[in-house]
């Protein structure tokens, strides 16, 4: 699913330039803002899978039988109600798509988790080395095996997902997937180096970070949907895809902004309007809401746009725009109905949408050239010692997969025999002075022997 390039806003000019590269200041006075009620402006409209209790239920078990979670981390995690998000975006599917679209939901947040508040939030190698690691489980799930608990989530589910999915979505999602485990790594390198981008860059950043693109592809599994590769490649429907994508993740942005920034996160689009704009915390989630608001009316507009594939095609084409739709107005409900950015008030704050600003959390803001390691996560696998890292690099580089469908009894792939040779002139000639004095003396038995 490529996406267009276009811009989709046009950025005002700022009022007070600023180039500041760490977390906006927020003034003491500023105690509370004002959510705009994009539910309320939003035409789309919200449904619940039927099956929602049983097959989420169902998956805690399954993702419970990990322990990747305990104590504290493990109820705040359950409290977010993943569950629920999954049947308000996927309400039209089957128990078991439903059950195992809940497991992707799980995976998704554990590694959002842990690339956003966990182990690998500005650890750049680890980042790096868990995106291969999903990779390998995406194309080779029969026979990849990880102790790295978050990936073997994401391959299990994979598994039971590839026996129902069409080709044709498989390789959306390994292609989705591939972006965005691309775009976190490049999100964990802006934290490490304290780097706000601009707003205009950010957005087209956020559209792979957000894994909109991936819940887009479970759509099609989700729905049973076998569309043909040309329905993707139309203009119109990717501008859809691009917009709906757009909505939720700046939606998101606002909604979790008061969280992330009092972790000092400052990859959030309120946030780099704070900073590109000049604004304060009330003026830039204004300027998000109306960003959305336009969003929304272009995607009405576009919508009525749509060309015809023929009877068949158009009746899938409908149900997969629906299905976008679904996932809009899911998380725009879910983002009040769960605790994971308003806490015990998010009932409170869906009617009167007043949020009470958080302060910043110092805890949450490593010293300069610090590494994060997180308990749970492999060191073998994730963290490797600074002397391994550079010859280790070769390898990973050629054993990073490359998004494609995998037949079943395909097993992942070794690093060729050429990334293994030393890149250094000095390695060359110590490994001649070791081997050249035993091949002289065996070619010259040879020769007498002849």
């Amino acid at each position: 699913m490529s996406s267009s390039t276009s811009t989709v806003f046009s950025v005002p000019p700022s009022p007070t330039p600023s180039c500041s590269s760490s977390l906006p200041d927020v003034s003491d006075d500023q105690i509370t803002f004002i959510l705009p009620d994009i539910i309320d402006y939003c035409p789309f409209e919200l449904k619940v899978n039927p099956h929602y209790k049983a097959a989420s239920a169902e998956s805690d078990a399954w993702f419970d039988s990990f322990e990747i979670h305990k104590g504290a981390k493990y109820t705040e995690f359950h409290r977010a109600k993943f569950g629920l998000l999954t049947a308000m975006s996927y309400p039209e599917a089957s128990y078991t798509h439903l059950r195992n679209c809940c497991d992707f939901m799980s995976w998704l947040f554990a590694f959002d988790d842990l690339t956003d508040d966990g182990g690998l939030r500005e650890n750049v190698e680890g980042s790096k080395k868990a995106a291969w690691i999903m990779m390998q489980a995406l194309k080779y799930p029969k026979t990849f095996k990880t102790e790295f608990k978050v990936g073997e989530t994401l391959r299990s589910f994979w598994e039971r997902a590839c026996e129902t999915a069409s080709e044709g979505t498989q390789r959306r999602f390994i292609e989705t997937t591939q972006l965005y485990v691309d775009a976190i790594c490049k999100q964990v390198v802006n934290r490490r180096h304290e780097e706000i981008p601009t707003i205009e860059t950010f957005v087209q950043l956020r559209r792979d970070t957000s894994a909109v693109k991936l819940v887009f592809a479970l759509v099609e599994y989700s729905l049973n949907l076998d569309l043909p590769d040309e329905v993707f490649e139309d203009p119109m429907i990717q501008s859809l895809e691009e917009g709906a994508n757009d909505i939720l993740t700046w939606a998101n942005d606002m909604y979790s902004f008061n969280v992330e920034q009092s972790k000092g996160d400052t990859q959030n689009l309120v946030v780099i309007a704070m900073n590109e704009l000049g604004l304060d915390v009330q003026g830039a989630v204004d300027y998000v809401g109306d960003m959305i608001r336009q969003r929304i009316d272009r995607y009405v507009m576009e919508k009525h746009c749509l060309p015809s594939w023929g009877e068949e095609v158009d009746a899938q084409v409908a149900k997969y725009v629906e299905g976008l739709e679904s996932w809009v107005i899911g998380v725009l409900h879910w983002s009040f109905d769960s605790e994971r950015y308003f806490g015990a008030e998010h009932e409170r704050i869906k009617k009167d949408l007043i949020v009470t600003l958080l302060p910043v959390d110092t805890s949450m803001l490593p010293p300069p050239d610090s590494t994060i390691v997180e308990d749970e996560v492999p060191e073998d696998e994730l963290y490797q010692e600074e002397g391994e890292k550079q010859s280790a690099q070769p390898a990973a580089a050629a054993a990073a997969p490359s998004p494609m469908v995998v037949l079943a009894d395909e097993k992942p792939t070794s690093p060729s025999w050429s990334s293994l040779l030393p890149s250094s002139p000095t390695s060359y000639l110590t490994i001649a002075s070791v081997l050249f004095p035993p091949v002289l003396a065996i070619s010259l038995r040879f020769f007498d022997l002849c």
